[in-house]
């Protein structure tokens, strides 16, 4: 039916000022979605002509309206709401399209519209052709982000003179664009004076501090102090005296002096929160006075990180971290516990592809000539070749993996090894792309990378590849590479990087990732984490150094940049899936601690695996849920949580489908999968990737006495509410339940 026919707009006041009740009455109802407007704005605004109301031809009965103002020369709509039951009419597009025309015809140049960023409405807004150009928060009571949404108006005007066009923001990762890293060589950490003493007066904790120093000789990182270092030397030292102990200090590299009243300014902030006036915890005031301006230089020039001892200090470091982004650790922090760091397991996979056997094991020495010989045979340069196969230093050590199909060396890469300082790591990857089926060991080796990471931390990777190598460039893309700009004083061309989360980003620590994407990237996400439906109907916006929106990135493409991370938003459900082991062992590494006797089955090698199974509850398996695995107790299983994925891709297929649209996630044998199938010969199948193991199991008894799964034992999958998946994460991370 045309809605022309039966749908009249009402723009007259005389028409209008008996139907505000009925409009106003509207609006109020909708309060969530439209916000809050007194009764005297429609009736101001509908004197002026400014309140619209769509209404039946036939009966007279208010469909709805569209509110706007604002001031010459640009209209900002207030309201616009379309009652439900006539919806889906296009009846809120033809108001717009009016107010278009109204624009267009009064000279306006632009209308904007603030719709809340999680609501469905915003899909509207962008198929009327309104742009996010930028978000602010909303009310308190909220906590929500609103969208600045506008459209630019086919009118004259000196911008539109000068070829001038509004940037739309992209909503595809190929369209971001990262800084080519590192955009400092290394992170600064700035050290404190009870540090150095560790070391040149052996003191208890000389062999952490030792080791500190010996990162920044290897260029992990920077290790510097504050001008404040030397004065405080200087105070202990004796007038008239050499002391080559601060004669060694002034060599130090040296934070640039700034004007006092720069550090005065963040003085009583800073003591107000270490060092507050009914507890000076027996320092002198000079001490603390000294301390204070430490820290202050450090938020000055925005270092990463104060190493001290001092305790007041430390115990104040979550408040410096959420006010400052100023991580202060220490000695111990950084070399207590480096099996937190994903890199020390030894890689050695071992699978069939068809008749062919593969391997990836780390390098040998004794390789070094074939493996020599293999990368010059690529076209690499003999000046390059010792980069790609060196083996690093004791302090800086690198990965490398030689991959062999039927004993014949067909690739090689090699990485930096996880480093709690170096987050900024290299990636030498060079394969035989004639080799058959070489796309599962690139997927192999991209995973296999991505996996040995420190957990909780952010890091970016630099791919080094050669230009011919197309698969490999392709299958980075489609895993979260994207491409560099090139240094101002650099020949070299864009390059493929990665920004990467090893782990589950919560609220809590949404603005340590922020600050670590800014830093690594030179690009801005939000202050505040999107829900999950803000995700779904805006996408999260990533701003420019310029502070300006220009592109937009649902949950599932922003989780895909970042992988293997994933986002614990507000609102996120995800489903619990109980494996057997006699699966599990075929799809994810170490699941016990005994060494397989036999080869693998290819699906190990794949970074997006097919999982098979009856087709039931094939509603809870939905593209970009998470899916916590929990291998249950049938066949030697040991009935715990052992990590979490995020689905790709759900269907329903009969089995011959299966053989020709999913070869590169792993297929079952024939007979095994025709007998998981149903009477029909169909198979619910899903693909997964960005599965992390849990560093902390959590048992089947947990799950029942915490009531995050049913008292069914777990014999099916089952839908996790956001709270419970939430719970589960934290739980597997050992972080705190916001």
């Amino acid at each position: 039916m045309n809605t022309a026919e039966i749908v009249k707009v009402l723009v007259a006041p005389e028409e209008i000022t008996s139907l505000i009740p009925i409009v106003y009455s509207l609006a109020d109802s909708n309060r969530a979605s439209l916000g809050f407007l007194p009764r005297t704005a429609f009736l101001q605004q509908a004197f002026r002509g400014r309140l619209w109301v769509a209404v039946s031809e036939e009966t007279g009965e208010c469909l709805g309206f569209l509110l706007f103002g604002g001031r010459y020369p640009c209209l900002k709509v207030f309201q616009l709401l379309i009652s439900l039951k006539h919806r889906r009419r296009g009846i809120a597009q033809n108001l717009v399209n009016r107010l278009v025309e109204y624009g267009e015809k009064n000279n306006y140049l632009s209308i904007s519209a603030r719709v809340a960023a999680d609501i469905s409405a915003n899909r509207f807004w962008e198929k009327a052709r309104f742009h996010l150009v930028r978000q602010v928060p909303g009310g308190k009571k909220s906590g929500r982000n609103i969208n600045i949404l506008v459209r630019e108006l086919n009118t004259p005007s000196l911008l539109k003179l000068m070829n001038y066009e509004a940037a739309v923001p992209a909503t595809s990762i190929e369209d971001i664009r990262f800084h080519q890293g590192p955009i400092s060589p290394s992170p600064n950490y700035v050290l404190d004076l009870n540090v150095f003493f560790d070391v040149v007066r052996d003191r208890l904790y000389r062999k952490e501090a030792s080791q500190l120093i010996r990162a920044g000789l290897n260029n992990q990182i920077r290790v510097c102090v504050s001008p404040e270092f030397s004065k405080e030397l200087e105070r202990h030292s004796r007038p008239g005296k050499s002391d080559p102990i601060l004669e060694f200090a002034k060599e130090i590299p040296t934070l640039p002096k700034v004007e006092p009243s720069e550090i005065d300014k963040l003085i009583p902030e800073l003591r107000a929160m270490i060092f507050p006036d009914r507890s000076l915890r027996g320092k002198k005031k000079d001490q603390v006075h000294s301390d204070l301006v430490h820290l202050a230089y450090c938020i000055h020039h925005r270092v990463i990180g104060f190493i001290t001892r001092e305790s007041a200090i430390l115990e104040a470091s979550n408040q410096l971290q959420e006010s400052y982004f100023l991580e202060v650790l220490s000695p111990v922090d950084l070399f207590e516990a480096p099996q937190d760091l994903n890199g020390s397991e030894e890689i050695s996979v071992h699978a069939c592809l068809g008749e062919r056997n593969v391997q990836v094991n780390e390098a040998n020495e004794t390789e070094r000539e074939e493996a020599e010989k293999f990368l010059i045979g690529l076209g690499l340069s003999s000046k390059m070749v010792p980069t790609v196969w060196s083996p690093g230093t004791s302090g800086s050590l690198r990965r490398r993996i030689c991959v062999r199909f039927e004993q014949v060396l067909v690739g090689i890469a090699s990485w930096d090894e996880p480093s709690k300082f170096n987050r900024n790591n290299q990636l030498y990857f060079y394969i035989d792309e004639k080799a058959p089926q070489c796309e599962r060991v690139i997927d192999n080796v991209f995973e296999t990378v991505l996996r040995q990471s420190e957990t909780l931390r952010s890091r970016t990777i630099k791919l080094h590849t050669s230009p011919e190598q197309a698969l490999t460039r392709t299958t980075a893309l489609q895993r979260g590479f994207v491409e560099s700009f090139p240094l101002s004083d650099s020949m070299e061309p864009s390059s493929l990087t990665k920004f990467t989360f090893h782990g589950i980003i919560t609220t809590s620590l949404w603005p340590v990732v922020t600050q670590d994407f800014k830093d690594l990237t030179g690009l801005h996400l939000p202050s505040v984490m999107p829900s999950f439906r803000e995700f779904i109907n805006t996408g999260l916006a990533i701003k420019n150094e310029k502070g300006i929106i220009f592109s937009r990135l649902k949950l599932f493409d922003f989780e895909t940049l970042i992988s293997p991370g994933m986002i614990a938003c507000n609102g996120r459900t995800g489903v619990i899936l109980p494996i057997r082991a006699y699966f599990a062992k075929d799809l994810f590494l170490n699941i016990n601690d005994q060494m397989e006797l036999y080869p693998s089955r290819e699906a190990i090698l794949h970074v997006e695996k097919a999982y098979f199974r009856s087709p039931r509850r094939v509603d809870l398996f939905v593209r970009g849920k998470p899916v916590v695995f929990y291998l249950s107790g049938s066949g030697g299983g040991t009935k715990e949580v052992i990590g979490s994925a995020r689905i790709t891709y759900s269907e329903v297929l009969a089995v011959e489908k299966i053989f020709t649209s999913l070869s590169r996630q792993g297929v079952l044998e024939p007979d095994a999968l025709r007998e998981m199938a149903n009477n029909s010969g169909r198979l619910h199948v899903f693909t997964f990737d960005n599965f992390i193991s849990f560093p902390n199991r959590i048992p089947f008894r947990y799950l029942l006495e915490h009531k995050l799964v049913s008292k069914a034992n777990l014999v099916t999958a089952e839908l996790l509410h956001s709270e419970k998946l939430h719970e589960i994460w934290c739980c597997g991370f050992g972080l705190e339940s916001n």
